[in-house]
Order: structure tokens, then sequence, then C-alpha cells
């Protein structure tokens, strides 16, 4: 299954979790229904009472929860105890985790995701975020403390694949599910724990008549707790049932994804081996119960497992019979080149520029990052300045960078950064820029990567002067470049709401309703790419050839920043398998000559990147 079948795979899963969840509350409504209607004698009104406030609580519960999550991985990873993890100061434990995570999503063409630590000595991680966008990685401190460079590699490998394959929307779905029908027994627990005996205690400390009738209410407080516990245990059940049902044949993916990209099951597996030897985490927060599904392995003892038994899942990664593993805990990696073939993934050979049969390679059929586009993410981040990578950690100082990058050929863009920067600011900047204008080309792409992060944690006020000062530079000497266009899209992508919220579902349409905004993109990327109208032409036709859909193209006047920015916003409501058709395309319009620049690759990746379709770097 590739990329694109994965994600609209998952939105079909949240159909899944939808029919659970309502089987699951009518049966909790049944097992609390039929108590109260022994009651009172089946009274038709104190039934359907109940009925509506079990499905209220219930319901209300789930999208309180799922309000609270708006905010994507963070609220999710502050909810699990996480804490950033901070470059300034940390140990090589903690930077090593930092140097995976980043050359996995410069590979993948993802923003670096923020990572969170867990303070617990067990080995496990997660992904949560609505999107690649929002995104975290959590760790725990078993995990960077116990695992070698290669087995970490292998998990946050694991965790990438969930962040590309949609399963991270479908997990903070679930979150809320399972809070919802689970709420009633958290509510019985409370009584139980503290409302009732408080009364108690109140009418114990009373001796007159009210006292007693205090006792009384007490007890029954109690006694109506432990009836709701006993419901809310019918609850955990379900949303224990729940988890597993959507969960344990996505780990297995998961798996093999993470043994495509970095080719080394040994990695993973040793991951694997260490972890089955350990018991659950003992310090995570309470809510752990709600987001079991979210972990690596098992967060938690459950009736229904949310993972694979962590043998199978060894045995499916090294190819070998679950009965010939040795002792769980230990290492026991296989060597890389017994398995060299598992992922049927080839290193891509040294070529000469960008040749199209590589492009190619990457994007036919979203077959997703390798090894080769890993091995390019750590080159990548090799030449880039010490100075610049150490700039990219601040939001403050990313914003120099980008600007840096803008004004690099345009002397007018340089004197608008001059009048918009304070004297301190200014001084960093050209430090930064003297670094800037000795980068390769190839590292410019990486450097939006590495910043989109950081500038996230500007206020709103920040961002938004940020993106004002970004497009006035742009826009000082009358001309938009590509890597411009590129520059401003990607980030405004990745730090604001500029081409929609990802959250917000909506009704897909087919390919063909889609034609005037395909022919914008088609038809800029075409005339871009080529010196002669009649070359352009012939790239347009290629693309439409694949798409298979009757468009005709457009003159330059329509392919304005504006325009372009547009049909790709609205390009992003296409389905999943159709968005890689369209992508295909536009690969096939950039390849057409048999050669892919470093702008046009740029371009490219620029555009799959807004679509929720990241290509890995296939520059080399």
């Amino acid at each position: 299954m590739n990329f694109y079948e994965h994600q609209d795979r998952a939105e079909r899963r949240t159909k899944l979790i939808v029919f659970l969840f309502i089987l699951a509350v009518l049966c909790i409504v049944a097992i609390v229904g039929v108590p109260i209607g022994f009651a009172s004698e089946w009274d038709p009104l104190a039934i359907a009472g109940t009925v509506v406030a079990c499905m209220l609580i219930v319901g209300l519960a789930t999208v309180v929860k799922l309000s609270q999550l708006r905010g994507g991985g963070q609220v999710v990873a502050e909810m699990l105890g996480g804490t950033p993890l901070q470059r300034e100061g940390a140990d090589p434990a903690e930077r090593k985790v930092q140097n995976v995570v980043e050359e996995m999503a410069i590979a993948s063409g993802m923003p670096v995701p923020p990572v969170y630590l867990i303070e617990d000595d067990g080995i496990n991680a997660f992904a949560a975020g609505w999107s690649a966008d929002d995104a975290v990685i959590g760790v725990t401190r078993g995990c960077i403390e116990q695992l070698n460079r290669d087995e970490l590699q292998g998990v946050i490998a694991h965790e990438f694949s969930h962040i590309s394959h949609g399963d991270m929307r479908i997990n903070i779905r679930l979150i809320g599910v399972i809070f919802g029908i689970m709420v009633l027994g958290i509510t019985g627990w409370i009584l139980v724990r503290f409302v009732g005996p408080a009364v108690l205690r109140s009418s114990i400390r009373s001796r007159s008549k009210e006292g007693a009738g205090g006792a009384g209410i007490g007890l029954a407080i109690v006694l109506f707790g432990l009836f709701l516990a006993l419901c809310g245990a019918i609850g955990t059940f379900f949303g224990r049932l729940i988890q597993a049902a959507v969960s344990r044949q996505r780990e297995f993916l998961a798996d093999a994804s993470a043994v495509q990209y970095t080719r080394n099951p040994g990695g993973i597996g040793g991951a694997l081996r260490k972890i089955g030897g350990m018991t659950p985490l003992k310090h995570v927060s309470s809510e752990v119960g709600q987001c079991n599904h979210m972990f690596f392995s098992q967060a938690m003892k459950a009736v229904f497992a949310s993972h694979p038994p962590i043998k199978e899942r060894i045995a499916r990664v090294e190819g070998i019979d679950a009965e010939n593993l040795v002792e769980l805990g230990q290492s026991g990696q296989v060597e890389v080149e017994q398995m060299a073939g598992v992922s049927g993934v080839s290193v891509v050979p040294g070529v000469a520029g960008f040749a199209a049969s590589v492009v190619r390679k990457t994007i036919e059929h979203g077959a997703g990052a390798g090894v080769e586009h890993l091995q390019r993410a750590r080159e990548a981040m090799e030449m880039m300045n010490p100075a610049i990578r150490e700039a990219l950690q601040n939001g403050w100082s990313a914003r120099l960078v980008m600007f840096a990058l803008v004004a690099a050929n345009s002397p007018q863009a340089q004197q608008e950064v001059a009048k918009a920067l304070s004297v301190e600011e200014l001084a960093e900047y050209k430090s930064i820029a003297s670094c800037i204008a000795d980068a390769d080309p190839l590292t410019r792409l990486p450097m939006i990567d590495l910043g989109a992060p950081a500038l996230r944690t500007l206020s709103k006020e920040q961002l938004s002067v940020f993106h004002q000062t970004l497009v006035s530079l742009v826009k000082s000497d009358g001309v938009v470049d590509r890597f411009e266009w590129v520059l401003i899209s990607v980030l405004q992508k990745h730090t604001s709401n500029m081409f929609g919220n990802s959250k917000i579902k909506t009704k897909r349409h087919p390919l063909s309703s889609y034609g005037a905004e395909m022919s914008i993109v088609l038809s800029a990327l075409a005339y871009c790419g080529s010196n002669h109208p009649e070359e352009a032409k012939r790239a347009f036709l290629v693309a439409v050839e694949k798409l298979g859909v009757n468009i005709q193209m457009v003159g330059t006047t329509s392919c304005t920043m504006k325009r372009l920015n547009i049909a790709l916003k609205k390009l992003r409501l296409m389905k999943f398998i159709d968005r890689g058709v369209f992508i295909e395309a536009c690969e096939l319009c950039v390849t057409h000559d048999d050669c892919v620049t470093v702008v046009e690759a740029e371009t490219l990746r620029a555009i799959g990147d807004i679509l929720d379709c990241p290509i890995p770097l296939f520059i080399q």
C-alpha cells in the first residue's frame, strides 16, 4: 500500500471509530437503562431521560476533550507529562535524538517536529498531532539513554511513518472517543472517592437529624458512584476494544516502513527486543490510558492489547521464526547485510545533476523515504554552516535566516531589511547573511524545514509581523522568483493557517472537479521550467495526459503567486489518491526535458508539502 492509499484508508478508519463509538454508547445506555427501568417499573419518561442523559454526558465529554486537543501534538505531549527538549545545554543523549529527528524530517520532506521528553526509565515513544504541521515526537528518558543510535533511528522512523500515513489524526480522535465512553466511570470514581466520603464525614461531625439525613445522602452518593463505576468499567472495556481494533495492524505497517526508511531491521528489531524485557511505563501521567494506542509499544497493561505481541513484531521485522527468538531484553541485532533486500529499497548511485529517473523513482506511487534520502539529509545538514544551524534553533534568529535567504541576491531586499531591523538585530543579520552567501543552494529548503518549528514558538503578533516583513522583502524588487514563492508558501503552510485547517473534515470531490486549479499549477510549472512557449506547452500536455482530464493551459498573467496559492488551497480538498495522481503529473511536467534544476526540485517539493504529500529529499 503506498502513501496515498494509506491516507485515504486513514480517513475510512475514522468511520470505523465512529461506528464502534456508537456501538459502545448504545451498550452503556442499555446497561444503565435496565436497572433504571426495573426501579421505575419501566416508566417511559424515566428510561428516555436516562438514555438522553447518558448520551449527552458521553457526547459532551467527547466534544470537550477533542476541543482541548485542538492545539495538536503539543497539547497531547504536555498532557502526558512531556517537556520540550532544549538543544541549548542538552547532554549527548538528548542531542542524539534531536539529530535523528532532524535528519528524518528533512529526508521525508516534512517540517522538523519538536521533541518532547517524558521522564520515565521505560523505552517508549509516540507521535502526536493533527498533521505534520503541528506534530511532535515524544520520547522517554529510557528511550534516548538505553538505545544506541541505530535502535533509536528505528523507533523514530516508526513514529515518522505514523506522521506521514495520517495515523496521528486517528489517534487524536481516538483519545476523545475513549475519554467520552470512559467518562461515566471517571465520574463514578470521583463520587466514590471524594464526594460521597466528604458528605459522610460532614454528617458524622453533626449530631442533628439533618446530620443523619446527610449520612443517608452520602451513602446514596457512594452507591450511585459504584454503579457509575461499573458502567465505566464497561466503557473501559469498549475503549480498549476500540484501541485494539484500530491500532494493531497499523503497528505492523509502521514497523515495515521503519525498515524501508533505514534499511536496517536490526535497529528497530533491537529496540523491540529491549522493550520486550521491560515493564510498562511507571512515571507517565494518568492520562496514559486514553493514549495507550499512540505509543511505540504498550504503555500500560490492558485487557485488549493495543499493539501486536512484541515477539511477532520482531519476527516480521527480522524475517525469522518467533520461536527462534533469543530471550527478550537483549539487543540481539541481525546484520544489516542479511536483510538488505527486505524493504526492496536500493541506494541510488551518485549522479551528475538531478536526473529525471531519480525524481521519478522518488515520487512514483508515493514510495516514501528510504535510506538514500536519509543519507542525503545527513549530507545537507553537514553542508550547513554551524552558525546557521544554531540560529535556526531560536525563533528570533530563525527570522533573520529567512530574511537573509530572500535578500541574498536582491539589493532592494537588503535595503528593506536594514530598515526593518534594530541595530542589534542588524549586526546579527549581517553575520548570518555572510554565511548564507556562501551556502550551497541545496541546503536552502532544509534550512526552511529546520527553522519552521522555531518560528512557531513566536507569538501570533510576532509571526504576523514576520510574514508581513517577509512578503515586503520579496516584493521589494517587483519580481517574485520561484525560490521566493517556495520560501513564503512553505513557511505560511507550517506557521500559519494560510492553506486551511487540516483538522476540518470536508466532502471529497473527484479529480475532474479541480480542472481550473490544476491548470494554473501545471501551467506555472511548465512556464518556469521552459525557455520557449512551445516547450512549455509540451511539458503541460505531458502532465495533462497523466491526469486524463481535459484542461487548457492558462497564460502567464494567471500564474501569479496569489492565484497559485488559492489553487493549491482548493487542491488540498482532493482525495489523497487523486493528489498522488496530480503530484505525478507535476513530476512529469518538471522532468519532461530529462533535467531537473535545484529550483524546479524545490518547487515540486513545495507543492507536495502544501498538499500534505511530502516528497522525500531526492536532490543529491
